[in-house]
């Protein structure tokens, strides 16, 4: 493992990630390879903050929508079961069903995703990765306050 990510190794996992050229379960473990052990998403701004040992990376923010006042748990199911949607899609889907922020914990494949009232739906991910194939599914584990 190398965990000194420079900006420009962490740009090309991004690019490559983003033009489909790796897939999802390719990206978390080149990520981390690479140091970074998890990552959050900002909903309302699409912003993401990849965090590592020795580095933390910022991405731009790509859209400016509102997060609905109403935590909606069948919405945020819904959208994790549609999680094919493209990314931004996605965001307005979990926008709209009240989700203020998700964080993905990448050695533990576990993704939290905190409601506008600290609501959590966990889902861990089952990822397999073999030579030819990769394949991926979540199991939605949800919890509350």
């Amino acid at each position: 493992m190398n965990d000194r990510l420079t900006e420009i190794e962490f740009q090309d996992i991004i690019r490559r990630r983003s033009s489909g050229e790796i897939s999802f379960p390719q990206f978390l473990e080149e990520l981390s390879q690479r140091g970074i052990n998890e990552y959050e998403i900002d909903v309302a701004t699409g912003q993401a903050v990849y965090k590592g040992v020795y580095s933390e990376f910022k991405t731009d923010s790509q859209v400016n929508l509102v997060i609905s006042n109403k935590f909606n748990r069948n919405k945020v199911l819904e959208a994790i079961a549609n999680i094919t949607l493209p990314f931004l899609e996605f965001l307005k889907e979990m926008a709209d069903a009240g989700i203020v922020t998700y964080r993905v914990y990448i050695p533990e494949k576990k993704v939290s995703y905190i409601g506008i009232g600290e609501e959590v739906v966990e889902e861990q991910l089952q990822v397999w990765i073999t030579p030819r194939y990769q394949w991926y599914y979540w199991k939605i584990h949800t919890t509350g306050v």
